[in-house]
């Protein structure tokens, strides 16, 4: 057997080693292992006195007695929050969504300060004057030609 401690799954075993949940051929072939590995052997024993203290800790903690209609009431209480949250979801998940598409609208909207037109340049009284020749001048060719 390759030491555990070489690869991904030492603790599953290690653990379940002490938890005595392995099956017989693996507890039998971990048991051959640590015979000859100082470090699983170490980590098996300390694997062990922890279940050890579990079950003691266990052993001492009395019952507790459980009423006989705890599950009913159990479950009436699931049933109440799943309702509960049925209509929050049914009216949180539409307030939202208006909500995030207001704010869109909103930060979206062009702002009228950075719409402006750039202002028209005034004409000049002698460009106006330079154009009305220049479209005499064009009507007197054309009638010439």
């Amino acid at each position: 057997m390759r030491c555990p401690l070489e690869f991904d799954q030492s603790a599953e075993l290690i653990v379940g080693y002490g938890a005595r949940t392995l099956d017989p051929d693996a507890i039998a072939a971990f048991e051959r292992h640590i015979h000859s590995c100082a470090a699983c052997c170490q980590a098996a024993a300390v694997q062990k006195a922890v279940w050890a203290a579990l079950d003691d800790a266990l052993d001492e903690c009395p019952a507790l007695a459980v009423s006989a209609d705890f599950d009913q009431r159990l479950f009436r209480r699931i049933q109440a929050a799943e309702n509960r949250s049925w209509w929050l979801w049914r009216a949180l998940v539409p307030a939202s969504a208006c909500l995030a598409l207001a704010a869109v609208l909103l930060l979206r909207q062009p702002d009228s300060t950075r719409v402006r037109q750039a202002p028209q340049p005034t004409p000049q009284i002698e460009q106006v004057e330079h154009a009305l020749d220049d479209m005499d001048l064009l009507n007197q060719i054309g009638a010439a030609i």
